[in-house]
């Protein structure tokens, strides 16, 4: 402990605002990322913002999925733009305490405290007054999802639920979103849909037109919706086929997501799937393993055979592993049911 003092402040600081939310009956206390914000918003950031938990993080993490997901801890860019908050809030445009951050936050921390005081773009606000917003009717979360702010947007549509009185305006409004030129708009839309199965011909449309888009976290989250919405068409299916060669782990995972999601696989695809299969073997991904069995799983009568008969020819710890992950696989299903 005497030997690393900051990490020790650091981690007593986390304890005692932990604690105070709790007491506060903050809803939200067990979210690690949130109690590191409400530490540094009372002022207590020096003690994190002068520690560097992880050098790296991974390559891919969903914004959209955080309720799920959440992260333990704060990333650099997150720390950065949690410490510009606490000064814009502050109605402080150049904070003393500014320069005693950690080199690689002071330059994006000055960068987001200069767009949150030029666009006032952000849905928190001090005001009490403002509580009671999260407890609006569906119309005016819709209505609000009309604001020129981003992130109003943003909250306003991850507000949205299935009601049948506003279905129309729903569609309206998804659509629009889904064809939004700002992508965290866009990918929160698309889970949005996803979370709400919501089915029409316009969303499909457009969230099979995102499976082509420029932006791979973008296209992945598209094909990702069109699978567990049962929506993939055969033109989708061939997106899908090609992510699966994608370099980019997550876009591979999308693409390989969406071909296990199908009852049956179009001949022509399975030898992408079997060298799909084939390279997670040989690269442990036990991960993309238990895809891959899930997949043969559904689509062919004895998915057992299929990967004795596949993986003949290679080594007998690959039919090994193969069979243990069909068997995890059919066992979960089972569990399931």
């Amino acid at each position: 402990m005497t030997n690393e003092p900051r990490l020790t402040a650091a981690t007593i600081v986390h304890h005692v605002v932990c604690d105070l939310l709790h007491q506060k009956e903050f809803g939200m206390a067990h979210f690690p990322e949130l109690v590191d914000i409400a530490s540094i918003g009372t002022g207590l950031g020096v003690f994190y913002n002068k520690i560097e938990l992880v050098k790296a993080v991974g390559g891919f993490w969903d914004s959209t999925y955080w309720g799920a997901f959440p992260r333990p801890f704060l990333d650099s860019q997150a720390l950065a733009y949690v410490n510009a908050m606490t000064a814009w809030i502050r109605g402080d445009k150049d904070p003393t305490w500014g320069t005693n951050l950690r080199v690689d936050l002071i330059k994006p921390m000055k960068k987001s405290l200069k767009y949150l005081h030029k666009t006032d773009d952000s849905f928190f606000r001090l005001s009490n007054s403002e509580k009671e917003i999260l407890k609006q009717d569906q119309p005016d979360w819709i209505a609000m999802a009309e604001s020129k702010s981003v992130s109003t947007q943003v909250i306003a549509v991850r507000h949205l639920e299935n009601s049948d009185p506003v279905r129309e305006a729903h569609e309206t409004l998804l659509v629009n979103k889904l064809m939004s030129p700002d992508r965290d708009v866009v990918l929160n839309t698309i889970a949005v849909v996803e979370k709400m199965k919501f089915v029409c011909d316009a969303t499909t449309d457009e969230l099979r037109l995102l499976c082509e888009h420029r932006d791979d976290e973008i296209r992945s989250k598209a094909m990702y919706a069109l699978a567990k919405l049962e929506l993939l068409d055969e033109s989708t299916t061939e997106i899908a086929t090609k992510m699966i060669g994608s370099s980019e782990k997550f876009v591979s995972f999308a693409g390989g997501f969406a071909l296990a999601s199908l009852k049956s696989a179009p001949e022509h695809l399975i030898p992408f799937a079997n060298r799909g299969f084939l390279r997670a073997l040989q690269s442990c991904d036990y991960e993309f393993v238990g895809l891959y069995a899930a997949a043969f799983n559904r689509w062919f009568d004895d998915p057992k055979q299929y990967i004795e008969r596949l993986l003949k020819d290679d080594s007998p710890d690959y039919v090994e592993v193969g069979l243990e992950a069909l068997e995890n696989v059919q066992k979960q299903l089972v569990n399931l049911s």
